[in-house]
């Protein structure tokens, strides 16, 4: 089969020749129509997941969406969504794919399959962030802290599908922020030296405090995010691309009762990403996630590679 392989580590995957996955108990076989490239597809290949290194070579890629072509408890042409840790399996960016059979999600013939594989990785950790994590309620309000690239957009559009009254999307993107048009109540451009405290005219621009702040900046960022929260408010950390480290404020944290807390889909287990997935299918096949997405020929593996390390705004998706 034609497959992206990597054969070094931190260097990009070519497009070359692997062999067939056979049919083994426990496991579907499917065929791939879309894949996604994902940043963890990229710190798998360098070498520096905490998981290890992989072996070389290996298919990289984690999510995408296909066909059942046998095995499992699916018929045969169903449509699915699936994931596999690719890197320490062969994973997604081939004509073929074997996972296990719990790994299947059935898609909704509503969804289109090239969204179907873009929004998994993104889209269950901004639901389970919004939903679980931060407990967002109906009604309330959430500011997003890094809204300009596809995990940040994701957080928007399903803050609004949550039921949120209020969103505000913050980045360092004008036209990015623009692009969200009537998905965000709000938006905030960002300096990108945040050094200097929030001013009342930036705190205002916010439309007031909020309840949830989801954010995926951290550094410098994190003054703003602490002076928005309202007493009581939850801010949940799913990134840091502003830096590793920042500055609290502890008696504001004790004296406003704010709950500071993280989250990372890699401690999730397969039934968590797959009833997520199965509720987030049910979401995007409605339109309320209209992720953008850029899709190519796997040919052309170098090229997103290369465009997935400079975050793109766009979720990349390879037709094999």
């Amino acid at each position: 089969m034609r497959a992206a392989i990597v054969t070094q580590l931190g260097t990009p995957p070519h497009l070359g020749e692997r062999p067939d996955p056979v049919d083994r108990p426990g496991h579907t076989l499917v065929r791939v129509t879309a894949a996604a490239v994902n940043p963890v597809d990229l710190l798998i290949a360098s070498g520096g997941h905490p998981a290890g290194a992989p072996a070389v070579p290996y298919v990289p890629g984690v999510e995408a969406a296909g066909t059942v072509v046998s095995g499992g408890g699916l018929a045969p042409g169903t449509r699915v969504r699936v994931a596999v840790p690719g890197g320490f399996v062969d994973g997604t960016l081939a004509e073929l794919v074997s996972v296990p059979d719990d790994a299947c999600v059935p898609l909704p013939d509503a969804l289109d399959g090239d969204l179907a594989a873009a929004i998994g990785v993104v889209g269950v950790s901004a639901l389970l962030a919004l939903r679980e994590e931060a407990a967002l309620q109906p009604g309330e309000s959430v500011l997003i802290l890094g809204a300009t690239g596809a995990l940040g957009q994701t957080l928007v559009h399903l803050a609004r599908a949550l039921g949120a009254d209020r969103v505000v999307a913050a980045g360092r993107s004008a036209d990015r922020l623009k692009a969200l048009g009537d998905a965000a109540d709000a938006t905030l451009l960002l300096e990108p030296d945040a050094t200097a405290a929030p001013t009342p005219d930036l705190l205002a621009a916010l439309g007031g405090p909020v309840d949830v702040v989801a954010d995926l900046l951290w550094g410098a960022h994190t003054r703003l995010a602490q002076a928005a929260l309202r007493p009581g408010g939850r801010w949940v950390n799913l990134a840091q691309s502003a830096g590793a480290t920042a500055t609290l404020d502890a008696a504001a944290l004790r004296h406003r009762h704010l709950r500071v807390s993280g989250f990372s889909g890699t401690a999730l287990t397969a039934p968590q990403v797959t009833a997520a997935y199965t509720d987030l299918a049910a979401l995007a096949a409605t339109g309320a996630l209209p992720l953008p997405v850029s899709v190519h020929p796997l040919d052309e593996i170098a090229t997103a590679w290369a465009a997935q390390s400079t975050s793109p705004g766009a979720k990349l998706v390879l037709r094999p």
